[in-house]
This record gives structure tokens, C-alpha cells and sequence, in this order.
């Protein structure tokens, strides 16, 4: 360390003062401060102490302000007085010379002194400065001098490192044995040996807490950085006649390891305003402050502690303390992102005993010699986020605990509140002037949708309101019914056109694999994607398969494209063309020269003029795709790119000038069909419409499937397959399925969206049915387990039932078997009576004649009804002999009041009443709206009556 500085703790807001210590330049200054601007302070030297000994250590008197201890590298200890420019000192001389490594003032004018070890010469030194000054000279050379310079005690052997006094206990001190043990001396004490002894390694930097002098820290000299806070009331004591000293010992309150990043530790101080705020500094400028708290001890605890032992005793005893929080002042000047120039790091501070605001402050001086304030910045308010998505955010001053911030009112449907949601991103884009720099930059088709997702990503960021919002998403989409209807959920997500092309995908999958389509020599080949069909990945699980040891995946396949019937279509020159028939079907692909005439037809009407023309391209039908540009008032661009079709049917691709033209028209426009259009008639190529990926992934792999030759396509779509699966595209559900590719898709999909909602949704319908190895099985379960456990939460236990039994719907075979056993009955119903279910079925008496006994019997007179229950009574009799005297009682009973609910219908005794509101169980609820309004009916009517 070459510069120190500490302040005064008698300053005041009127008179502050504190003591700049140059190590290098051997010189002292006492210095006042006189005016601050922000953290920069201006300060007048009042005293300066110049050509002083090199020295190792010092302290500054709280006593006397005026006096400075130094201790040099020969031992020798000075002290300085600091008045004026009087280089007035005194010293106490050693006999055998060492280093002085720490010094230390009293309270009440004591100085320590700890030194190096000599032979067996002592150590730790106490002298009396008051005796010192007043019967010496400042040279020290008359044999008075020489006696006032004797120690007053002589303490310890061991080798110290560091010296701190208590302040409300001035004749105790605690000491550093040099990698050893902290020892508690009491001057008081006749003996040399030391009252209290914590074995350790952090022996350097001791510190006292000011407010709370039952805890003292200090800290180690090696690269591991360790900080330990210790309780004197903890330890073993030392007695006279004792053999062991060091048994029972204990270990620290509180160990704080890797206390800084690197580096060693310079400073330790405790705050003078705040009890248990620990300063710590490293030799790489970092500061930083632990705030050290106590656990909770009640009121009645520490009474009860208090009347066993006696008053005052709870304080006597040591506290569990933990570290609360710990605040970064300033980072270490070689940070990787806060980084700043070496000069500008700290290299001494001192907290103040006055604060600007709530929380400690500290003089700071860097290494240039700056002299700064660093005031600590309030902790963080807490923050909790609710299953509701409801913020709730603390507030330290207010006269409130703790404020809310609550999502927009879900009043409206979901992709409504999405598309609102978007604007408002959209129009605080605009006008921070985002959108005109991405304005002229086109995404691809992967690109466009997250863009539209990550709402967070426009600067300014969104309204707080607004991002709970859009984390209340799942939550509103459960509520309108996300389930398993693949239309409605289409029509949930209408915000999202991907999200409604995977569910029109899954819709169709589904169809087939109920419709029993795909079921192909007795193996289930439903929700296959494009890739398991072309490499021939096609699983079989054991559930699927009866008895088919070998599969040729192959023959599979071709008997499947005649099953489906898919009839001929135009196609490159290829040896797997069912191969790529069945992809086209998968796909969605249009198969036929009439469906594409409807399909363009439909799209012309709907004024999508470059979509259909675009379809028709893709399958080289360009006379289709001219005469949809032409058709239902075309724009002058449709015209144009209608142009570009005709010129590049009469062969104007190898013209380059054609090809720059159509190039620079496609840069400016940002429709993803017309770009797809130009991109093959500049070139001639298929590959030129598959490289634009503003396109959608779905035709691009159409494309592919139709016109790449056998090892182009292989690649591509091996290339394609693990782009998607590794950027989470849920358009790639084409190509995985839901089979196992799709588990390592919505892996990303999960981790990039956060939506296991559709997930797990999606994945329901083929695990166990086709998944069903343990570890695929192990993943679905915990994004199961975790959907589940969020519709808990949004207490909507009631779609989360449908969750349940819609799941399990689909854990069937198509041959029929279960894979999943139903869940146990959780709730049952029993008659207190005769302790039967209270079902209205009764297999007991399946003998009976088949009579209803519904509310529509209400118009049987009361002597058939009793004949019916006399029926009853004599085979239920039969069944359970218990039942025949209470039955009797209830013979006259007609079959509405049987079915009401109030009585057993096994026994027919009357259910019991509540404990609370003594109404017969069973009967409706008076508070209810129905019940309330048949009173009133029935009081209207009363009053109608004649009298």
C-alpha cells in the first residue's frame, strides 16, 4: 500500500477532518474538508509531518487527534505529534531490531505494539504515550527519556501481524499471532497469556464492529481471500493450571470465502453508522461491503432467557449471524465489462461517521490522489413475481410495504390482445426510430416470427403492464381452451400464422392416424416427418409392433403411398420417387393438377396474387402463374413480375443484365412469394428459390422435394433438419414429426420461447404411443409435470382435469390398448347408514325392474311410486338383510323426492345435517341465485292466491 487515508471519527457536519498518509513520500497531513461537489471534495492541510522513518504501520489517535503512531522496519515505534508544522515525535527504542508490523492506540492512552520474533524476545509491547510525553524530551536521550520509554507490559513471544483495542473495554485488545491464532488480552490481568484464543489463518486487517464490539473480523494474506467474523463471547478461555489451551476451541461466526475476485485483501473497516456493515478493499481497487445481520430472537425468547439467567443474560450469550446482503462500491479496475484505468482505482478508505443518506458512506483515495466520497447504494427493494404474473416490488421509504404492478385485464380474446400488444411495441419502435434502421432489412421467414414474438427487444422496452401481459399468454390461452382441439387452438393463436400451420399439421396427422390410414401391414406409421420418411428413420416402438421382428422401411413406404392413393405428379428424375410422394404428403403439398387450379383460383379471389403464383411456379406450371398475376385487377407490380415470368420462359436467364435487373427489383421488395418468383426466373435455378429464406420453410422443403436430385436433396435436408432443431423452429415440425427429432426440437423451442404449453400439447399425442424409451420419456414427463403444476397455479384445476383425461385419451394403440392406466378414484361418497356408495347405480340390485326414476316420474301417482320402492326395498332386502327396518320408513316416498338428493338411495334413510348450517345434506344451497329466486316465485304465488 503506498497512500492510506482515515477520517476522524469526532468529526462533525460543521468540522470535518481526516488524515492523509503518504508511505512512499514518508509524510502525514491533517487535512479539513471545505466544500463537496457530488462525490468530490476540496480539503485545506492544516498540519503536515514531513521526513518521517520508513514505516511499516501507524494509527491515529481517537484520544488525541493530534498523535500518530508509526512503527518502522527496525522496530522502533514513533509517535508524531500534528500540530502546525511541528515535526515534534517520540519514540520507544527496541534492542534487538525487527519489523514493527502493527500499531495500535487506546481509549484512554495506551499504544500497542506487535513485532516480528526475535530469539525468544517479546513481541507485543504496551506503553503508556501520556507518562511518554510528559516525562521525556522529543529526542530521547536523558535517562528519564530512556525510562518513560520502557513498556508497561509485555505480552506475548509469538510473531504479531496485526493490533486492534475494543473501545468500551480500552485495557482489552485482540492480536494476530502470524499464522496462527487471534488472541484476546486483558491488560487488567496480571498474566501475559491471553484470555480468549480462535485458532486461524486470518490473522491480518483485524477490525472492530463500532456499534456491536462483540464482533471483530479479519482476514488472510493468501490468494484464497477469506474473511472471518468472530463473537468474543465465543471461545474457550484460558485457566490457570490448564494443559490443553487449545481444546474445545471454535471455529468463526461467519466465514466469507473468495471475499473479492482476485488480488489480496488491503482494508478491512466497519462502518461507523451501520452495525455489521463490513468494508472490504483488494489490492485490485475492488470495494465492496458485506452487511452482517443477526438471526431473529424474539422478544419472549430473550425474556424467558433473561428470567433463568438473570437480567441482561441473553445478551451475554452468542448470536447466529448470516450475511444478509452484499453491495459492490466499486469494481476492480481490470473488469471485463466495468473495467477503468489502473490510477483510478481505490487504495485506502475510511467510512465517515455522519452519512448523506441512509446507508454508510466512505472516504475513498485512488491512486492518483484523488480524495472522493463513496456513499453505498441502498439495497435493492425486493421482487417477486406470482403465478398470476403479478408483480410485486417493495418499497424501503414510503408509508407502504410493497407496491403491485398487475397485467392488462384479460377481457378480450387472446391473439386480440397479442395484436394489441404488437402495435403498441410497433408504434414505440417508430418513434424511437428502430424501425427505419430494420426497415430496408428483410428476415427470414424464422427471423420474422421471433421478431414479432420478442415484444422486449424494441427500444424504449415495454410498459411493465404490458410485459406482464405478454407473460399472462399461456395463462389466457388455457382459458379459452388450448387443448386438444386442433381447430380451435388454430383459432386461439390466430396471432401467430406458424403457430396455426403447426396445428393445421398436427390436425391432419391426427386424422389420419384416427381414421386408421396409416396403418400399414399392422404398424402404425401416424405423425412421420419428412426426414423419418426420406433416411428411412422410421421407429417402431414396441408398442406399435406385434410380432414383426423385421421392418424393410421401404416396402413400408411404397405400401403406404398406394394406400393413400397419391396420384402422379411432375418431379426431377429420381429412384425414390415414393419416397418423395409421401414427403409431399406430409408436407401438405398440393398433389394434383385440379386442386392447384382451386388452390390458385381461391388465392386470385383473396387478392394474393404472388402466393398463388408462386405455388404454381413451384410445381413449373408457369402459364398458371401468368394468368394469376393477370386476373382480378392486378397492381402494376403484378404486371411487372408477370413479365419477368414470360422473359424467362423465352430463355433470358443467361442474359446478365436480366439477372442484375431482377436481382436490385427483388432487394426492394419484401414480399417472400414475389422475391421467390424473381429469385428462379433471374437464374433458371431451384436452388435460388431455396437460398430465400424469407419464404416459408414449408414450401422451400416442397421445392426440394420436387426438383433436387437424390444426393441435393439428402443434403438439404439433413442441413435444414438440424438448423431447425437448433434454433427452435417450430416450422421444422414438417421435417421431425412428433416423433423423436421433435423432442430435440421443442427442446430449443422451450428454452427459446419459454411456451412448454405447446410442447407438451403437441408431444401428448405420440408419447408413450410411439416414444416410449426411458429417457425421452423422462424428458416429456418433467415439461408434463411442469405444465401441469403452472395450470395449478393459474387455479384452473378444472381444465387441468381435461388436460389429464384428453392426454390419456391418446395413450392408446390402434389396436386398442392402453398404455396408460387410468387414474385412481380420489373421491368416494358413502351413506353413514348403511356405508354404500351413493351412486344411483346399484349392482347389487340389477334384478330390478327396469323402471326410471328420473324427474320425469314426477307425474306417477304416490301409490305407484310406492310399489316401485316396496319392489326395491324387498331385493335390496335380499342383498343386505341390515336394510329392511329402515327402508320401511320411507315406503310412501315418490320417486322425484328419491332422486332429490336427500336421501340414500340404497337405504333410503335421510342424509344427515350439517354441523354448521343444520340443512340436510344434499339440499340445494338457500344463498344460491336459483334458490332465491324459487322463494321469491313461491312468495309471488302465495300472494295470488285467493284468500
Amino acid at each position: 500500500m503506498e497512500t492510506a487515508i482515515r477520517w476522524s471519527p469526532s468529526s462533525t457536519t460543521q468540522e470535518q477532518r481526516f488524515l492523509y498518509v503518504d508511505v512512499i513520500g514518508k509524510s502525514f497531513k491533517l487535512c479539513r474538508v471545505t466544500s463537496v461537489k457530488g462525490n468530490d471534495l476540496e480539503y485545506d492541510v492544516l498540519s503536515t509531518h514531513v521526513r518521517v522513518p520508513g514505516f511499516r504501520a501507524f494509527d491515529w489517535s481517537t484520544a488525541d487527534e493530534s498523535l500518530v503512531a508509526v512503527g518502522q522496519s527496525s522496530g522502533e515505534v514513533n509517535i508524531l505529534r500534528m500540530e502546525g508544522n511541528s515535526n515534534e515525535s517520540w519514540s520507544f527504542p527496541l534492542r534487538n531490531q525487527r519489523y514493527c508490523n502493527a500499531v495500535a492506540f487506546s481509549k484512554h492512552g495506551l499504544l500497542a505494539g506487535g513485532l516480528d520474533k526475535v530469539r525468544n524476545d517479546v513481541c507485543l509491547n504496551i506503553w503508556d504515550v501520556r507518562h511518554r510525553i510528559n516525562t521525556g524530551s522529543s529526542r530521547g536521550m536523558l535517562a528519564s527519556d530512556r525510562q518513560g520509554a520502557e513498556p508497561l507490559r509485555k505480552l506475548s513471544s509469538d510473531p504479531i501481524t496485526s493490533i486492534k483495542f475494543f473501545r468500551n473495554q480500552p485495557d482489552t485488545l485482540v492480536a494476530g499471532v502470524k499464522g496462527q491464532f487471534l488472541k484476546l488480552f486483558d491488560l487488567r490481568d496480571n498474566s501475559s497469556q491471553a484470555f480468549l484464543t480462535f485458532p486461524t489463518k486470518c490473522v491480518h486487517n483485524t477490525a472492530i464492529d463500532w456499534l456491536d464490539e462483540n464482533y471483530f473480523a479479519s482476514c488472510s494474506s493468501t490468494a484464497d481471500a477469506t474473511v472471518c467474523v468472530w463473537d468474543r463471547r465465543m471461545g474457550p478461555r484460558h485457566t490457570v493450571g490448564s494443559t490443553n489451551p487449545e481444546a474445545g476451541q471454535v471455529g468463526p461466526s461467519l466465514s466469507l470465502g473468495n471475499a473479492i475476485q482476485s488480488g489480496s485483501i488491503w482494508s478491512l473497516r466497519f462502518s461507523k453508522t451501520k452495525r455489521g456493515g463490513l468494508g472490504v478493499l483488494s489490492s485490485n481497487g475492488q470495494f465492496k461491503m458485506f452487511d452482517i445481520a443477526k438471526e431473529y430472537f424474539s422478544a419472549g425468547d430473550r425474556n424467558s432467557t433473561d428470567e433463568t439467567l438473570g437480567q441482561g443474560s441473553s445478551m451475554s450469550y452468542p448470536e447466529h449471524i448470516y450475511t444478509k446482503n452484499v453491495r459492490d462500491i466499486r469494481y476492480p479496475f481490470n473488469h471485463q465489462i466495468r473495467g477503468y484505468k489502473k490510477p483510478q482505482r481505490v487504495v485506502s478508505f475510511d467510512f465517515l461517521n455522519m452519512s448523506r443518506s441512509n446507508e454508510p458512506t466512505a472516504v475513498t483515495l485512488l491512486g492518483n490522489g484523488k480524495v472522493e466520497f463513496a456513499t453505498v447504494q441502498s439495497s435493492a427493494p425486493p421482487i417477486r413475481l406470482s403465478s398470476q404474473n403479478v408483480l410485486v416490488r417493495g418499497v424501503p421509504f414510503s408509508d407502504r410495504d410493497f407496491i403491485t404492478i398487475n397485467p392488462r385485464p384479460l377481457r378480450e380474446k387472446t391473439s386480440d390482445i397479442v395484436q394489441s400488444l404488437r402495435k403498441s411495441a410497433k408504434s414505440l419502435a417508430i418513434r424511437n426510430g428502430s424501425m427505419e434502421e430494420q426497415g430496408n432489412k428483410c428476415l427470414s421467414s424464422r427471423e420474422n416470427r421471433e421478431d414479432a414474438l420478442f415484444l422486449g427487444s424494441v427500444k424504449p422496452k415495454l410498459k411493465a403492464a404490458d410485459a406482464l401481459t405478454y407473460l399472462s399468454i399461456s395463462q389466457a390461452r388455457c382459458r379459452e381452451g388450448y387443448l386438444f382441439d386442433c381447430e380451435k387452438n388454430q383459432r386461439i393463436v390466430s396471432d401467430d400464422p406458424d403457430l396455426q400451420e403447426f396445428w393445421n399439421w398436427v390436425k391432419r396427422a391426427r386424422e389420419e392416424s384416427t381414421n386408421g390410414s396409416t396403418i400399414v401391414n399392422r404398424i402404425d406409421m401416424s405423425y412421420l416427418g419428412i426426414c423419418d420418411v426420406w433416411f428411412g428413420e422410421i421407429e417402431v416402438g414396441h408398442h406399435s409392433l406385434l410380432n414383426k421382428p423385421e421392418v424393410d422401411s421401404d416396402q413400408l413406404i411404397k405400401d403406404m403411398v398406394q394406400q393413400f392413393q397419391l396420384p402422379e405428379g411432375k418431379r426431377c428424375e429420381t429412384e425414390f420417387w415414393e419416397h418423395r410422394q409421401l414427403c409431399l404428403h406430409i408436407c401438405g403439398a398440393i398433389e394434383s393438377e385440379n386442386e392447384l387450379e382451386q388452390v390458385v383460383t381461391d388465392l386470385v379471389k383473396k387478392r394474393q396474387h404472388t402466393k398463388a403464383a408462386a405455388l404454381a411456379i413451384f410445381q413449373n406450371e408457369a402459364k398458371v402463374a401468368f394468368h394469376a398475376l393477370r386476373q382480378n385487377e392486378p397492381t402494376q407490380a403484378h404486371k411487372l413480375l408477370a413479365m419477368a415470368i414470360v422473359g424467362a420462359a423465352k430463355g433470358q436467364q443467361t442474359d446478365r443484365d436480366w439477372e442484375e435487373t431482377c436481382n436490385e427489383i427483388a432487394t426492394e421488395l419484401t414480399d417472400p412469394y414475389a422475391r421467390a418468383v424473381l429469385a428462379l426466373v433471374s437464374k433458371g435455378k431451384w436452388e435460388s428459390v431455396l437460398a430465400e429464406t424469407t419464404l416459408p420453410l414449408k414450401y422451400r422443403v416442397e421445392v426440394a422435394l420436387r426438383w433436387l436430385p437424390d444426393a441435393d436433396l439428402t443434403t438439404y435436408l439433413e442441413k435444414t433438419k438440424a438448423e431447425a432443431i437448433r434454433q427452435g423452429d417450430i416450422e421444422g415440425i414438417l421435417l421431425t414429426g412428433l416423433r423423436h427429432s421433435a423432442l430435440d426440437l421443442f427442446k430449443s423451442y422451450i428454452r427459446k420461447f419459454n411456451d412448454v404449453q405447446t410442447a407438451v400439447l403437441a408431444m401428448s399425442h405420440t408419447v408413450p404411443r410411439f416414444i416410449d424409451d426411458e429417457t425421452s420419456k423422462a424428458i416429456f414427463r418433467a415439461w408434463r409435470e411442469t405444465y401441469r403444476r403452472q395450470i395449478n397455479s393459474w387455479k384452473m384445476q378444472l381444465e387441468r382435469a381435461r388436460f389429464d383425461v384428453g392426454s390419456r385419451r391418446f395413450a392408446v394403440t390402434w389396436d386398442g390398448r392402453r398404455l396408460i392406466a387410468p387414474a385412481p378414484q380420489q373421491v368416494s361418497l358413502t351413506c353413514n347408514y348403511c356405508t354404500r356408495p351413493l351412486n344411483q347405480a346399484d349392482s347389487t340390485v340389477s334384478t330390478m325392474p327396469s323402471v326410471s326414476l328420473s324427474t320425469s316420474t314426477s307425474t306417477a301417482t304416490a301409490s305407484a311410486a310406492s310399489d316401485l320402492l316396496q319392489t326395491a326395498n324387498s331385493s335390496a332386502a335380499s342383498a343386505n338383510p341390515a336394510m329392511m327396518p329402515n327402508s320401511q320408513s320411507y315406503l310412501g316416498a315418490q320417486g322425484p323426492i328419491l332422486m332429490s338428493g336427500t336421501v340414500c338411495p340404497k337405504c333410503f334413510r335421510h342424509m344427515p345435517r350439517c354441523g354448521v348450517c343444520s340443512i340436510w345434506l344434499g339440499s340445494p344451497d338457500p344463498m344460491s341465485r336459483a334458490a332465491i329466486a324459487a322463494d321469491a316465485k313461491r312468495e309471488e304465488e302465495a300472494k295470488s292466491r285467493p284468500t
